[in-house]
């Protein structure tokens, strides 16, 4: 699968200077139409899955359950929302989105105010649920984040777009996160309080501590079957690589390492299983019975998945935060570091977050792998560190965080009516 060139930041932000007219005229409507509170308006770029399906169940649950209304992007968002038992808005950008995003007392996105209708979001109580945890920098922590392209040059532009990022995330009542070590990163990049960024668990994570271990082992291995084909008892390596800004993924094989890639995991017993990121750059169309695509267009949802893998390799992705629960060794892969840190940046130092062992090509990743598989030694340290990580990343392992976020939410505009 060759993915084409998509979104990128310098785009989206000439997007919206353009659109400020309507921003304003949007926050003035919102200053004289009255919002129901027992109204909850959702949106998801990923559409009714993931965190923000975990929060409309958990908002389902709630002593005195608002009503929930999805706002969908397309004709088949909106029959998937309606199928999960929501009420559904198609055209969350037109006329009838704008309306139901005006008048709800409660708007959960996960990506950005464009998950709903953005104009319309003033005055309300915004739950960002967010969509991964903060390794790179986010919002206005990252020149590539507030980078306007060309017109950036123009004195002044790049100026005007932090201060935007920073006045239009501090609408966000709630942000919650999975550990106190993130918390510091979101209330930065997004200009919050530590009363907006609450340790409340994430519920896109909730999957990842349902049940019994040999459920989630259970279950996730199934889903990879359904979407993969059999896999017999072959070791599963996932390959997820973070997206650069419309740029290609620098970690695509090349011929020659495709070819031995095929020729490691048919001795090792593996299929690779390669999960381009949705917005990145790459040819992947290499194919084999030993590596496998599977596209966000397949299978929407990560978490799922993840108890199915046995090896995870990726460079700078939030997925190794939610992988390491698992327990299992992740190699990571990273040819382009100190072009990320200098252009994207990042939170966390890199050889704390790799163990001190990461890698610059396949060729090293291959050998990384091997030592894995022949050495018990090499694979028990990589699974404690995995442990030590999870530890670190995630406060809660109950499986509860969309119930304690919904419920936050519910305090939040009990609050906003009381006031």
């Amino acid at each position: 699968m060759a993915t084409p060139a998509g979104f990128s930041f310098a785009r989206g932000n000439l997007a919206k200077l353009v659109a400020a007219p309507r921003y304003l005229l949007g926050a003035v409507r919102a200053r004289f139409t009255p919002r129901d509170p027992r109204v909850w308006v959702i949106g998801s770029a990923f559409g009714p899955v993931d965190g923000a399906l975990a929060f409309a169940e958990a908002a389902r649950r709630l002593p005195e359950p608002p009503r929930l209304v999805w706002l969908a992007g397309s004709a088949t968002e909106a029959t998937l929302a309606r199928e999960a038992g929501f009420d559904s808005v198609l055209g969350r950008d037109g006329r009838e989105g704008f309306a139901a995003t005006l008048s709800a007392g409660v708007i959960a996105v996960t990506h950005g105010f464009g998950d709903v209708n953005r104009y319309g979001i003033s005055g309300a109580v915004v739950v960002q649920l967010w969509h991964g945890a903060p390794l790179k920098k986010l919002h206005a922590d990252s020149p590539a984040v507030t980078n306007a392209g060309r017109l950036g040059r123009v004195p002044g532009i790049p100026r005007l777009l932090n201060w935007a990022y920073r006045r239009g995330t501090r609408q966000i009542s709630l942000l919650p996160v999975s550990s106190s070590f993130f918390a510091p990163f979101l209330r930065s990049a997004f200009n919050l309080t530590s009363q907006q960024v609450q340790v409340l668990g994430e519920p896109r994570t909730d999957v990842l501590f349902a049940g019994t271990q040999a459920d989630r082992l259970r279950a996730a291995r199934a889903l990879l079957e359904s979407r993969l084909g059999g896999l017999g008892d072959s070791r599963v390596l996932l390959y997820a690589p973070t997206w650069r800004d419309g740029d290609p993924d620098p970690s695509v094989p090349t011929v020659g390492q495709w070819q031995r890639i095929d020729a490691f995991c048919g001795a090792f017993d593996c299929v690779l299983v390669v999960r381009p990121h949705p917005l990145g750059v790459g040819d992947y169309t290499y194919r084999s019975p030993r590596v496998r695509i599977l596209p966000a267009s397949v299978q929407a949802e990560s978490m799922p998945l993840l108890w199915g893998v046995d090896v995870l390799i990726t460079d700078y992705s939030s997925m190794l935060v939610d992988y390491a629960v698992t327990g299992r060794p992740i190699v990571l892969l990273a040819p382009d570091l100190e072009h990320y840190r200098r252009t994207r940046g990042l939170y966390v130092d890199y050889d704390w977050l790799s163990g001190g062992r990461w890698n610059g090509s396949w060729d090293e990743v291959l050998d990384e792998l091997r030592g894995l598989f022949s050495d018990p030694g090499h694979r028990a340290a990589a699974e404690a560190h995995s442990g030590r990580l999870a530890a670190h990343f995630h406060e809660f392992s109950d499986g509860q965080g969309s119930r304690r976020v919904a419920e936050a939410a519910a305090a939040l505009v009990a609050d906003r009516v009381r006031s």
